[in-house]
Protein backbone atom coordinates (compact mmCIF):
# COMPACT_ATOMS: atom_id res chain seq x y z
CA UNK A 1 0.00 0.00 0.00
CA UNK A 2 1.43 3.38 -1.03
CA UNK A 3 1.03 6.55 0.98
CA UNK A 4 0.78 9.89 -0.83
CA UNK A 5 2.60 12.76 0.86
CA UNK A 6 1.05 16.21 0.34
CA UNK A 7 3.52 18.90 -0.72
CA UNK A 8 1.08 21.80 -0.31
CA UNK A 9 2.18 24.50 2.13
CA UNK A 10 -0.28 24.78 4.99
CA UNK A 11 -1.29 28.35 5.98
CA UNK A 12 0.29 29.45 9.25
CA UNK A 13 -1.75 32.57 9.86
CA UNK A 14 1.43 34.64 9.98
CA UNK A 15 2.26 37.53 7.66
CA UNK A 16 2.93 36.39 4.10
CA UNK A 17 6.38 37.52 3.00
CA UNK A 18 7.54 38.14 -0.55
CA UNK A 19 11.08 38.15 -1.89
CA UNK A 20 10.92 41.94 -1.96
CA UNK A 21 9.97 42.04 1.72
CA UNK A 22 12.74 39.61 2.61
CA UNK A 23 15.26 41.77 0.74
CA UNK A 24 14.03 44.88 2.55
CA UNK A 25 14.33 43.14 5.91
CA UNK A 26 17.82 41.91 5.11
CA UNK A 27 18.87 45.42 4.12
CA UNK A 28 17.43 46.83 7.35
CA UNK A 29 19.41 44.26 9.35
CA UNK A 30 22.59 46.08 8.24
CA UNK A 31 21.51 49.38 9.83
CA UNK A 32 24.54 50.91 11.56
CA UNK A 33 22.90 53.93 13.14
CA UNK A 34 24.17 57.48 13.42
CA UNK A 35 27.02 58.53 15.74
CA UNK A 36 25.96 59.48 19.25
CA UNK A 37 24.31 62.89 19.31
CA UNK A 38 24.18 63.14 15.49
CA UNK A 39 20.82 61.47 14.82
CA UNK A 40 18.06 63.74 13.54
CA UNK A 41 14.91 61.74 12.72
CA UNK A 42 13.01 64.75 11.43
CA UNK A 43 15.80 65.43 8.93
CA UNK A 44 15.23 61.90 7.63
CA UNK A 45 11.49 62.62 7.53
CA UNK A 46 12.03 65.85 5.56
CA UNK A 47 14.06 63.97 2.95
CA UNK A 48 11.35 61.31 2.71
CA UNK A 49 8.67 64.01 2.34
CA UNK A 50 10.52 65.57 -0.62
CA UNK A 51 10.88 62.20 -2.37
CA UNK A 52 7.50 60.69 -1.43
CA UNK A 53 5.56 62.02 -4.47
CA UNK A 54 7.98 60.16 -6.77
CA UNK A 55 8.03 56.81 -4.98
CA UNK A 56 4.66 55.61 -6.23
CA UNK A 57 3.31 55.11 -2.72
CA UNK A 58 -0.39 54.81 -1.84
CA UNK A 59 -2.35 57.61 -0.14
CA UNK A 60 -1.74 58.17 3.59
CA UNK A 61 1.88 56.98 3.24
CA UNK A 62 3.47 60.20 4.51
CA UNK A 63 0.84 60.62 7.22
CA UNK A 64 1.62 57.15 8.59
CA UNK A 65 5.42 57.48 8.35
CA UNK A 66 5.50 60.90 10.02
CA UNK A 67 3.25 59.56 12.80
CA UNK A 68 5.52 56.57 13.38
CA UNK A 69 8.70 58.66 13.39
CA UNK A 70 7.07 60.96 15.93
CA UNK A 71 6.86 57.99 18.29
CA UNK A 72 10.62 57.42 18.21
CA UNK A 73 13.37 59.25 20.08
CA UNK A 74 16.62 60.62 18.58
CA UNK A 75 18.78 58.07 20.42
CA UNK A 76 16.71 55.26 18.78
CA UNK A 77 18.45 56.18 15.51
CA UNK A 78 21.96 55.99 16.96
CA UNK A 79 24.46 53.15 16.66
CA UNK A 80 23.61 50.23 18.92
CA UNK A 81 19.88 50.92 18.79
CA UNK A 82 17.06 50.65 16.27
CA UNK A 83 14.14 53.04 15.55
CA UNK A 84 11.01 50.95 16.14
CA UNK A 85 7.46 52.14 16.80
CA UNK A 86 4.79 49.75 18.05
CA UNK A 87 1.32 51.35 17.93
CA UNK A 88 -1.58 48.90 18.17
CA UNK A 89 -3.60 48.04 15.10
CA UNK A 90 -6.68 49.72 16.59
CA UNK A 91 -4.76 52.93 17.36
CA UNK A 92 -3.39 52.97 13.81
CA UNK A 93 -6.88 52.56 12.37
CA UNK A 94 -8.21 55.43 14.51
CA UNK A 95 -5.34 57.74 13.56
CA UNK A 96 -5.61 57.08 9.82
CA UNK A 97 -9.40 56.83 9.77
CA UNK A 98 -9.21 53.60 7.76
CA UNK A 99 -10.67 50.14 8.09
CA UNK A 100 -8.58 47.23 9.36
CA UNK A 101 -8.29 45.81 5.84
CA UNK A 102 -7.09 49.11 4.35
CA UNK A 103 -4.58 49.59 7.16
CA UNK A 104 -3.15 46.12 6.52
CA UNK A 105 -2.93 46.88 2.79
CA UNK A 106 -1.12 50.16 3.48
CA UNK A 107 1.34 48.52 5.88
CA UNK A 108 2.08 45.81 3.35
CA UNK A 109 2.57 48.33 0.51
CA UNK A 110 5.11 50.35 2.51
CA UNK A 111 6.89 47.16 3.58
CA UNK A 112 7.06 46.10 -0.09
CA UNK A 113 8.37 49.56 -1.03
CA UNK A 114 11.17 49.34 1.51
CA UNK A 115 9.98 52.32 3.53
CA UNK A 116 9.88 50.35 6.77
CA UNK A 117 10.11 46.74 7.93
CA UNK A 118 7.50 45.08 10.09
CA UNK A 119 9.04 42.92 12.79
CA UNK A 120 6.52 40.72 14.64
CA UNK A 121 7.13 38.57 17.69
CA UNK A 122 6.59 34.82 17.64
CA UNK A 123 2.83 35.29 18.05
CA UNK A 124 2.66 37.87 15.26
CA UNK A 125 2.13 40.71 17.75
CA UNK A 126 3.82 44.07 18.11
CA UNK A 127 4.76 45.70 21.39
CA UNK A 128 7.76 47.33 23.06
CA UNK A 129 9.19 48.60 26.33
CA UNK A 130 11.84 51.12 27.36
CA UNK A 131 14.19 51.22 30.32
CA UNK A 132 14.63 54.01 32.87
CA UNK A 133 16.97 55.77 30.43
CA UNK A 134 14.19 55.75 27.79
CA UNK A 135 16.17 53.43 25.56
CA UNK A 136 14.41 50.51 23.90
CA UNK A 137 14.91 47.24 25.74
CA UNK A 138 12.64 45.11 23.57
CA UNK A 139 10.41 46.03 20.66
CA UNK A 140 8.41 44.45 17.84
CA UNK A 141 6.63 46.64 15.33
CA UNK A 142 7.57 49.08 12.58
CA UNK A 143 11.33 49.21 12.04
CA UNK A 144 11.99 52.63 10.47
CA UNK A 145 15.71 52.18 9.85
CA UNK A 146 15.21 52.07 6.03
CA UNK A 147 14.20 55.76 6.23
CA UNK A 148 17.70 56.59 7.52
CA UNK A 149 19.43 54.13 5.20
CA UNK A 150 17.76 55.66 2.13
CA UNK A 151 18.38 59.29 3.16
CA UNK A 152 20.84 59.97 0.32
CA UNK A 153 18.54 58.23 -2.18
CA UNK A 154 15.61 60.43 -1.13
CA UNK A 155 17.72 63.56 -1.52
CA UNK A 156 18.81 62.44 -5.00
CA UNK A 157 15.25 61.60 -6.09
CA UNK A 158 13.97 65.00 -4.95
CA UNK A 159 16.83 66.79 -6.76
CA UNK A 160 16.21 64.83 -9.96
CA UNK A 161 12.49 65.58 -9.75
CA UNK A 162 13.22 69.29 -9.31
CA UNK A 163 15.53 69.25 -12.33
CA UNK A 164 12.83 67.46 -14.33
CA UNK A 165 10.29 70.11 -13.37
CA UNK A 166 12.66 72.88 -14.44
CA UNK A 167 13.33 71.16 -17.78
CA UNK A 168 9.63 70.71 -18.38
CA UNK A 169 8.95 74.34 -17.45
CA UNK A 170 11.55 75.62 -19.93
CA UNK A 171 10.26 73.32 -22.68
CA UNK A 172 6.69 74.50 -22.10
CA UNK A 173 7.91 78.10 -22.40
CA UNK A 174 9.46 77.27 -25.77
CA UNK A 175 6.20 75.68 -26.91
CA UNK A 176 4.29 78.83 -25.95
CA UNK A 177 6.79 81.06 -27.77
CA UNK A 178 6.62 78.94 -30.93
CA UNK A 179 2.81 78.82 -30.87
CA UNK A 180 2.55 82.58 -30.48
CA UNK A 181 5.11 83.12 -33.20
CA UNK A 182 3.07 81.04 -35.66
CA UNK A 183 -0.10 83.01 -34.89
CA UNK A 184 1.75 86.31 -35.09
CA UNK A 185 3.02 85.46 -38.56
CA UNK A 186 -0.56 84.73 -39.62
CA UNK A 187 -1.73 88.04 -38.18
CA UNK A 188 1.02 89.94 -39.99
CA UNK A 189 0.19 88.27 -43.28
CA UNK A 190 -3.48 89.09 -42.77
CA UNK A 191 -2.83 92.70 -41.76
CA UNK A 192 -0.47 93.20 -44.70
CA UNK A 193 -3.19 91.71 -46.96
CA UNK A 194 -0.87 89.00 -48.22
CA UNK A 195 -2.60 85.75 -49.25
CA UNK A 196 -1.95 82.93 -46.83
CA UNK A 197 0.53 80.37 -48.21
CA UNK A 198 -0.66 76.97 -49.37
CA UNK A 199 -0.58 74.69 -46.38
CA UNK A 200 -0.97 77.51 -43.86
CA UNK A 201 -4.19 76.22 -42.29
CA UNK A 202 -2.72 72.73 -41.96
CA UNK A 203 0.31 74.23 -40.20
CA UNK A 204 -1.95 76.13 -37.77
CA UNK A 205 -3.98 73.01 -37.01
CA UNK A 206 -0.85 70.94 -36.49
CA UNK A 207 0.53 73.58 -34.12
CA UNK A 208 -2.72 73.55 -32.13
CA UNK A 209 -2.62 69.74 -31.96
CA UNK A 210 0.96 69.85 -30.68
CA UNK A 211 0.01 72.37 -28.00
CA UNK A 212 -2.85 70.09 -26.96
CA UNK A 213 -0.47 67.12 -26.79
CA UNK A 214 1.93 69.17 -24.65
CA UNK A 215 -0.81 69.69 -22.06
CA UNK A 216 -1.08 65.91 -21.68
CA UNK A 217 2.68 65.26 -21.62
CA UNK A 218 4.18 64.40 -18.25
CA UNK A 219 7.84 63.75 -19.12
CA UNK A 220 10.44 66.19 -20.38
CA UNK A 221 11.45 63.64 -23.06
CA UNK A 222 7.96 63.82 -24.56
CA UNK A 223 7.92 67.62 -24.31
CA UNK A 224 11.29 67.80 -26.08
CA UNK A 225 9.84 65.95 -29.08
CA UNK A 226 6.86 68.33 -29.15
CA UNK A 227 9.18 71.34 -28.94
CA UNK A 228 11.18 70.08 -31.90
CA UNK A 229 8.01 69.60 -33.96
CA UNK A 230 6.36 72.94 -33.16
CA UNK A 231 9.58 74.94 -33.56
CA UNK A 232 9.97 73.37 -37.01
CA UNK A 233 6.54 74.79 -37.86
CA UNK A 234 7.59 78.15 -36.45
CA UNK A 235 10.61 78.13 -38.78
CA UNK A 236 8.36 77.25 -41.72
CA UNK A 237 5.93 80.06 -40.87
CA UNK A 238 8.74 82.60 -40.58
CA UNK A 239 10.23 81.39 -43.86
CA UNK A 240 6.88 81.97 -45.58
CA UNK A 241 6.73 85.43 -44.02
CA UNK A 242 10.17 86.38 -45.32
CA UNK A 243 9.36 85.09 -48.78
CA UNK A 244 6.05 86.96 -48.88
CA UNK A 245 7.32 90.32 -47.58
CA UNK A 246 10.21 91.19 -49.83
CA UNK A 247 9.73 94.05 -50.61
CA UNK A 248 6.90 95.43 -48.46
CA UNK A 249 5.72 98.98 -47.76
CA UNK A 250 4.76 99.69 -44.16
CA UNK A 251 3.71 103.29 -44.81
CA UNK A 252 1.10 104.66 -42.35
CA UNK A 253 -0.72 106.14 -45.34
CA UNK A 254 -2.00 102.67 -46.19
CA UNK A 255 -2.03 100.78 -42.88
CA UNK A 256 -3.62 102.53 -39.95
CA UNK A 257 -2.00 100.47 -37.18
CA UNK A 258 1.54 100.18 -38.60
CA UNK A 259 4.66 102.05 -37.41
CA UNK A 260 5.29 105.33 -39.22
CA UNK A 261 8.26 104.07 -41.26
CA UNK A 262 8.83 103.05 -44.84
CA UNK A 263 11.25 100.33 -45.86
CA UNK A 264 11.83 97.91 -48.70
CA UNK A 265 11.97 94.88 -46.41
CA UNK A 266 9.91 93.81 -43.43
CA UNK A 267 12.05 94.50 -40.36
CA UNK A 268 11.30 91.75 -37.83
CA UNK A 269 13.50 90.08 -35.25
CA UNK A 270 11.79 86.71 -35.49
CA UNK A 271 13.60 85.42 -32.39
CA UNK A 272 11.67 87.98 -30.36
CA UNK A 273 8.26 87.43 -31.92
CA UNK A 274 6.48 87.24 -28.60
CA UNK A 275 7.89 90.60 -27.46
CA UNK A 276 6.98 92.10 -30.81
CA UNK A 277 3.48 90.68 -30.51
CA UNK A 278 2.98 92.30 -27.13
CA UNK A 279 4.17 95.66 -28.45
CA UNK A 280 1.88 95.43 -31.47
CA UNK A 281 -1.05 94.59 -29.19
CA UNK A 282 -0.34 97.70 -27.15
CA UNK A 283 -0.50 99.81 -30.33
CA UNK A 284 -3.70 98.09 -31.43
CA UNK A 285 -5.42 98.51 -28.07
CA UNK A 286 -4.67 102.25 -28.14
CA UNK A 287 -6.16 102.42 -31.63
CA UNK A 288 -9.26 100.37 -30.96
CA UNK A 289 -10.13 102.25 -27.78
CA UNK A 290 -11.18 105.16 -29.96
CA UNK A 291 -14.95 105.49 -30.43
CA UNK A 292 -14.35 105.76 -34.18
CA UNK A 293 -12.00 102.76 -34.33
CA UNK A 294 -12.01 100.42 -37.31
CA UNK A 295 -12.31 96.67 -37.15
CA UNK A 296 -10.09 96.48 -40.22
CA UNK A 297 -7.44 98.97 -41.37
CA UNK A 298 -8.50 100.68 -44.54
CA UNK A 299 -6.33 99.36 -47.42
CA UNK A 300 -5.83 100.89 -50.82
CA UNK A 301 -8.83 100.68 -53.14
CA UNK A 302 -10.94 99.00 -50.49
CA UNK A 303 -14.18 100.00 -48.90
CA UNK A 304 -13.97 101.60 -45.44
CA UNK A 305 -13.84 99.26 -42.46
CA UNK A 306 -16.59 98.82 -39.88
CA UNK A 307 -16.79 101.59 -37.32
CA UNK A 308 -17.55 100.13 -33.91
CA UNK A 309 -16.55 101.08 -30.38
CA UNK A 310 -16.12 98.59 -27.58
CA UNK A 311 -18.86 100.34 -25.59
CA UNK A 312 -21.35 99.75 -28.39
CA UNK A 313 -20.22 96.15 -28.85
CA UNK A 314 -20.83 95.49 -25.14
CA UNK A 315 -24.34 96.91 -25.47
CA UNK A 316 -25.06 94.81 -28.55
CA UNK A 317 -23.66 91.55 -27.12
CA UNK A 318 -24.55 91.19 -23.42
CA UNK A 319 -23.04 87.68 -23.17
CA UNK A 320 -19.64 89.09 -24.16
CA UNK A 321 -20.08 91.93 -21.66
CA UNK A 322 -20.49 89.36 -18.84
CA UNK A 323 -16.88 88.26 -19.33
CA UNK A 324 -15.31 91.74 -19.44
CA UNK A 325 -14.28 93.26 -16.08
CA UNK A 326 -16.37 96.29 -15.06
CA UNK A 327 -15.00 99.57 -16.33
CA UNK A 328 -12.80 97.89 -18.94
CA UNK A 329 -13.63 99.29 -22.39
CA UNK A 330 -10.66 98.41 -24.58
CA UNK A 331 -10.50 96.15 -27.59
CA UNK A 332 -7.80 94.17 -25.83
CA UNK A 333 -10.23 93.37 -23.02
CA UNK A 334 -12.95 92.39 -25.49
CA UNK A 335 -10.56 90.18 -27.47
CA UNK A 336 -9.29 88.48 -24.31
CA UNK A 337 -12.85 87.85 -23.09
CA UNK A 338 -13.91 86.43 -26.44
CA UNK A 339 -10.83 84.26 -26.86
CA UNK A 340 -11.08 82.69 -23.42
CA UNK A 341 -14.43 82.72 -21.60
CA UNK A 342 -16.97 83.39 -24.36
CA UNK A 343 -15.26 80.99 -26.78
CA UNK A 344 -15.39 78.22 -24.19
CA UNK A 345 -19.02 79.01 -23.36
CA UNK A 346 -20.07 78.71 -27.01
CA UNK A 347 -18.13 75.51 -27.62
CA UNK A 348 -15.52 77.02 -29.94
CA UNK A 349 -12.21 75.13 -29.78
CA UNK A 350 -8.89 76.89 -29.24
CA UNK A 351 -7.66 75.77 -32.67
CA UNK A 352 -10.78 77.16 -34.41
CA UNK A 353 -10.41 80.45 -32.55
CA UNK A 354 -6.78 80.62 -33.63
CA UNK A 355 -7.78 80.05 -37.26
CA UNK A 356 -10.45 82.75 -36.99
CA UNK A 357 -7.93 85.27 -35.64
CA UNK A 358 -5.51 84.46 -38.46
CA UNK A 359 -8.10 84.53 -41.25
CA UNK A 360 -10.35 87.35 -40.03
CA UNK A 361 -8.14 89.31 -37.64
CA UNK A 362 -8.64 89.35 -33.88
CA UNK A 363 -11.11 92.23 -33.85
CA UNK A 364 -13.34 90.81 -36.59
CA UNK A 365 -13.20 87.38 -34.97
CA UNK A 366 -14.33 88.97 -31.69
CA UNK A 367 -17.23 90.69 -33.46
CA UNK A 368 -18.20 87.46 -35.23
CA UNK A 369 -18.19 85.52 -31.95
CA UNK A 370 -20.19 88.28 -30.27
CA UNK A 371 -22.77 88.05 -33.07
CA UNK A 372 -23.04 84.29 -32.55
CA UNK A 373 -23.57 84.86 -28.82
CA UNK A 374 -26.67 86.99 -29.51
CA UNK A 375 -28.48 84.25 -31.41
CA UNK A 376 -30.99 81.85 -29.88
CA UNK A 377 -29.94 78.19 -29.64
CA UNK A 378 -32.78 77.29 -32.04
CA UNK A 379 -31.06 79.34 -34.72
CA UNK A 380 -28.23 76.79 -35.05
CA UNK A 381 -28.63 73.61 -37.08
CA UNK A 382 -25.75 71.94 -35.22
CA UNK A 383 -24.23 74.13 -32.52
CA UNK A 384 -22.94 77.63 -31.86
CA UNK A 385 -19.40 76.37 -32.45
CA UNK A 386 -20.38 74.86 -35.79
CA UNK A 387 -22.08 78.11 -36.82
CA UNK A 388 -18.94 80.08 -35.95
CA UNK A 389 -16.84 77.62 -37.96
CA UNK A 390 -19.10 78.30 -40.94
CA UNK A 391 -18.49 82.04 -40.56
CA UNK A 392 -14.74 81.42 -40.57
CA UNK A 393 -14.98 79.34 -43.75
CA UNK A 394 -17.07 82.08 -45.41
CA UNK A 395 -14.53 84.71 -44.37
CA UNK A 396 -11.78 82.58 -45.87
CA UNK A 397 -13.66 82.63 -49.18
CA UNK A 398 -14.45 86.35 -48.94
CA UNK A 399 -18.17 85.64 -48.51
CA UNK A 400 -18.67 86.92 -44.96
CA UNK A 401 -20.18 90.39 -44.53
CA UNK A 402 -20.06 91.30 -40.87
CA UNK A 403 -21.34 94.81 -41.55
CA UNK A 404 -24.76 93.37 -42.47
CA UNK A 405 -24.92 91.36 -39.25
CA UNK A 406 -23.83 94.40 -37.27
CA UNK A 407 -26.50 96.51 -38.95
CA UNK A 408 -29.06 93.86 -37.98
CA UNK A 409 -27.94 93.96 -34.34
CA UNK A 410 -28.15 97.74 -34.27
CA UNK A 411 -31.62 97.66 -35.82
CA UNK A 412 -32.83 95.11 -33.27
CA UNK A 413 -31.44 97.20 -30.44
CA UNK A 414 -33.23 100.31 -31.75
CA UNK A 415 -36.41 98.29 -31.98
CA UNK A 416 -36.10 97.10 -28.40
CA UNK A 417 -35.30 100.62 -27.21
CA UNK A 418 -38.38 101.98 -29.04
CA UNK A 419 -40.53 99.26 -27.51
CA UNK A 420 -39.32 100.03 -24.02
CA UNK A 421 -39.94 103.73 -24.58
Amino acid sequence: MSIEVSTAVQPTGFRRLTLTMLAAREQADHFQGAPKGAANPFRYLAAFQEAEPYLGLPPHAFKLVSWLIGQTMPHDWEAGSRPIAWPSARLQQEFLGLSAARVKALNRALFEAGVFVIRDNEQGKRYGRRGPDKRIIEAFGFDLSPIAQRFDEFIRLAAEAKAERMRSKELRKRITIARRAVYQVGELLSELEIPLPVGWMALVRESADLVSAARQARRSEDLALIVKAIEARQVQAETWLREATSPVDTSPVELVSKPHTTSTNLSLNLKDTVIAAEKSRAVESAHFDDDQSFLHPEPKEAKPGIKLSVQELIQLAPRLAEHIPPGRFTWRDAIDAAGSSLRHELGVSASLWGEACVIMGREAATLALAIVSTKDERHFTRSAGGYFAGMVRKSEKGELFLEKSLWGLRTNQLGRAAGQA
